[in-house]
């Protein structure tokens, strides 16, 4: 049992106090925004209410993170050709700061806390590039798709 990392805390003689949650603290979420694109949004935001255990916030964000991203794929095609992405991350970042802080936990509140630790900044930037990555494959897979169909041109 000694060597089990499996075992659980409990068995381990470890007591539930003793055990922080990690969570995204709003810079975190802001920044995993900056980088992630629209994905980033929504899964810090959901990682967070996740930790939370707010389940219906949880459904709530993917929810709205989906109609966000069907609402830009309609969006980007009508926009001029030289339209700037600027706009669409300054509201990434605060759409995710003003939710991490009215509906989550303010970094003084992790900090305060016994219960909660902040995430590594490594792990946002690590999960940023994927959800990225990710952003980039959600929007420019189906435009690509439009494109060759003749339904929009790029």
């Amino acid at each position: 049992m000694e060597n089990d990392v499996s075992a659980s805390p409990q068995a381990m003689g470890i007591a539930d106090e003793a055990i922080e949650i990690a969570i995204y603290s709003p810079t975190q979420a802001a920044c995993g925004a900056l980088l992630g694109g629209p994905i980033g949004l929504i899964y810090f935001l959901m990682a967070n209410f996740g930790a939370l255990e707010n389940d219906n916030a949880r459904r709530k964000t993917l929810y709205s993170g989906i109609v966000l991203i069907i609402a830009q794929l309609f969006l980007l095609p009508i926009l001029p050709e030289n339209f700037p992405s600027t706009p669409f991350a300054v509201v990434y970042i605060i759409t995710a700061r003003m939710i991490a802080e009215k509906y989550q936990l303010t970094k003084s509140d992790i900090a305060d806390s016994e219960q909660y630790r902040f995430h590594s900044n490594w792990k946002v930037f690590g999960l940023s590039l994927l959800c990225l990555l990710g952003s980039m494959a959600v929007i420019m897979i189906p435009l690509a798709v439009l494109d060759m169909l003749g339904v929009v041109a790029l």
